[in-house]
């Protein structure tokens, strides 16, 4: 007497399915318990050619605020730089290939180089009379600060 027996699998799909919940499963318990800029590190994506492009087109636009104070944050490989502006990439950063603007004038930044923030103040003289003084400092954030005109 033959019993026939069908065994019933699980077809590949449903295997995928399984093994990508439990990484998403993962991924939501680390972020969780040790902070979601805890595996940030693990997902760090290059957003260089991004911030090129948004720059490209501020420029194209005339838009001097967008390149001039729009204030921005750039990856590229393991360098991360914030509050950074397409005027100070294409200035000071030339690596990240910001081209320069000849179409807009951001004249009312100075740029400096400073340790902390609080010493901007210290660059305040009667050529950067009501202008911004702007330095990176480290952390690669570029922080600012406006001189008074008077």
């Amino acid at each position: 007497m033959g019993f026939n027996k069908r065994a019933q699998g699980l077809s590949i799909n449903a295997i995928i399915l399984i093994v990508l919940g439990l990484v998403v499963l993962v991924m939501m318990i680390l972020g969780f318990t040790l902070g979601w800029s805890g595996i940030k590190s693990f997902i760090k994506t290059d957003n260089a050619d991004t911030i090129v492009t948004a720059c490209s087109i501020a420029c194209s636009t005339n838009g001097q605020n967008d390149f001039c104070d729009t204030k921005r944050q750039i990856t590229k490989g393991d360098e991360e730089l914030n509050d950074v502006t397409c005027n100070y990439l294409a200035k000071k950063k030339s690596q990240f290939k910001v081209e320069t603007c000849l179409s807009i004038s951001c004249n009312n930044v100075v740029f400096v180089e400073a340790n902390e923030k609080g010493l901007l103040s210290n660059y305040c003289t009667s050529e950067t009379k009501g202008k911004t003084v702007q330095a990176l400092v480290p952390g690669g954030v570029l922080v600012s600060y406006n001189c008074p005109s008077t």
